[in-house]
């Protein structure tokens, strides 16, 4: 009989270079599910708890977890399996402790430790929307999140969220402040110069002057707007 569904588990050979894993540990790792994140680009909690925070091991991440004291983006999470990815903060309650995803060089998975007060703010992009029932605006947002936005936020805008509530809205302009979080160029810093729209043989791409360095082109996808 043939096994059902798919596997619970990757090598971790095969496993995304994004992940930043030790690959020597032990030949699998959790699969992480799908849906918020893409497969490549996600941790499963667990795989988060035990490899990146180096004081916790299985048994204590697993127990942690079972007992709701774990939140991500301010909601319990219980699942061992949950995707973890770009953006998403995580707090440990024992260790009283926030932690942000960020993007490292060519977008390898980072961790930074912040404070409460950061852990309050979070810029999300929005790569989707549609209207849902009483003609309510519904943003999708890169984080796999929605909240109810408004006709003048557009694809590709990010928002400022702060305890839940849209702050500020960060407009995908010429001018505009941006961050390369996946890509050669991650995690360069820099100004949207021009923006260059998709036809049917090429995505939309952005020409962006960086901080530091020479100018360079990168898909829409790659960028996030962090500032006016």
């Amino acid at each position: 009989m043939s096994k059902k569904g798919g596997s619970r588990h990757i090598k971790r050979l095969a496993a995304s270079k994004y992940l930043k894993i030790n690959r020597k540990v032990s030949k699998f790792v959790t699969k992480p599910n799908p849906g918020r994140h893409s497969l490549e680009e996600s941790i499963a909690l667990i795989t988060f708890m035990k490899e990146r925070l180096s004081n916790m091991t299985a048994r204590e991440a697993k127990r942690v977890l079972k007992s709701g004291s774990v939140l991500v983006n301010g909601k319990v999470v219980k699942e061992q399996k949950f995707p973890i990815g770009f953006g998403d903060i995580i707090y440990i309650k024992p260790e009283n402790a926030y932690y942000r995803v960020t993007a490292g060089k060519y977008g390898v998975f980072s961790v930074e430790k912040i404070n409460e007060d950061e852990a309050k703010k979070s810029i999300l992009k929005v790569v989707g929307k549609y209207t849902a029932k009483k003609g309510k605006i519904m943003l999708k947002l890169h984080n796999g999140s929605t909240i109810e936005g408004n006709n003048d936020i557009k694809v590709n805008d990010s928002i400022v969220l702060a305890n839940g509530k849209i702050e500020k809205v960060l407009k995908f302009e010429e001018g505009a402040k941006c961050l390369v979080y996946k890509g050669i160029h991650a995690p360069e810093a820099g100004r949207i110069e021009k923006i260059n729209k998709s036809n049917m043989l090429m995505d939309s791409t952005v020409e962006i002057k960086p901080e530091k360095g020479e100018r360079f082109i990168t898909t829409v996808s790659n960028i996030i707007v962090v500032g006016a």
